[in-house]
């Protein structure tokens, strides 16, 4: 249903509402039909998946089958040690890739925890999230609106809705029906949930809860969407199977020549080619990569608040 194309008097109709608001007992009717005001969540990966994924990495591995050797040849120290920067760089991995989700997670960090409504004519502060289609929202200068509203009073009411059309700068609302086709940016009548009220004040009716916001429909293409590999991702396994294969040719060399031209015994050549995989084997290039682009992220969200809060000491 597009509402924005619809009258005041034509969406209250349609959502069986009035200015005075729902009674409680058609809130927990509708409440009980519709559910919850709610972001749906993807089912979280278990814990031992997103720790353990970042032993396999293939040089991850070497250093493993390193360590192993150092064993067999009954210097365990040595295995113990390879075995300590193992385990330190997967859980430093692990930990800067939970952060990055916490970053990313952002979503539902923007919906509102509360919201004013009418409800018979009466004010009252409810959690936004048993919001229903058809209730009668109070919106103020700061509030995050808490469900996509079509608007049916306003008072110099300005909102930003950068995070979900883009448009740097913040949009006047008014009350007036508008064209079919006209595009979400546009759409100056509507209000919708996870945006945040810069100035002035308004009245509107909720149209859309949870899933069917817009906002919501943008979670659940999120959700929809298939773990793919970045090029970052894909140029750094390029990176560790090059230094893999001329790991491998290396010792091959390093096997040969020392036993044709020096006569090295077995467990000084098994010792010099475990020294060699250490080396050569960056076993801290994953976390510090993971630890980078976490902080890049997280600099990058701290300038957008800094950016949001003088938008709102201009207004």
């Amino acid at each position: 249903m597009k509402w924005h194309n619809k009258t005041k008097f034509e969406v209250m109709e349609l959502l069986q509402t009035s200015k005075e608001g729902l009674t409680q007992d058609v809130r927990v009717e509708r409440l009980a039909r519709d559910g919850e005001n709610v972001l749906a969540s993807k089912a979280a990966q278990p814990l031992w998946k997103k720790v353990g994924k970042h032993f396999v990495d293939l040089l991850m591995l070497v250093l493993v089958v390193a360590g192993v050797l150092k064993g067999l040849t009954g210097s365990f120290v040595e295995m113990w040690i390879i075995f300590a920067v193992v385990i330190i760089n997967g859980l430093i991995g692990y930990a800067q890739e939970r952060k990055a989700e916490e970053s990313l997670n952002g979503l539902k960090q923007m919906m509102s925890s509360n919201a004013v409504i009418l409800s018979e004519n009466v004010t009252q502060v409810v959690e936004a999230s048993s919001l229903v289609v058809g209730d009668i929202v109070v919106l103020k200068s700061g509030d995050v609106v808490p469900a996509d509203l079509r608007m049916l009073e306003t008072f110099d009411l300005v909102i930003e809705e950068a995070v979900l059309t883009g448009e740097s700068l913040p949009v006047e609302k008014q009350t007036d029906s508008l064209a079919e086709d006209i595009p979400l940016g546009d759409r100056n009548n509507m209000a919708f949930s996870g945006t945040l009220v810069l100035a002035g004040s308004g009245v509107g009716v909720v149209t859309a809860t949870a899933a069917e916001t817009e906002v919501g429909k943008i979670n659940q293409a999120l959700q929809s969407v298939q773990q793919q590999t970045t090029p970052l991702v894909r140029k750094m396994n390029q990176l560790n199977h090059q230094i893999f294969k001329g790991l491998i040719i290396f010792i091959l060399f390093l096997v040969f020549y020392t036993i044709f031209r020096f006569g090295m015994d077995l467990n000084m050549l098994l010792a010099s080619a475990i020294a060699l995989i250490v080396a050569v084997v960056p076993e801290g290039l994953p976390a510090v990569l993971t630890m980078i682009l976490s902080m890049v992220l997280r600099r990058w969200q701290t300038s957008k608040r800094l950016l949001k809060a003088c938008r709102l000491l201009r207004v």
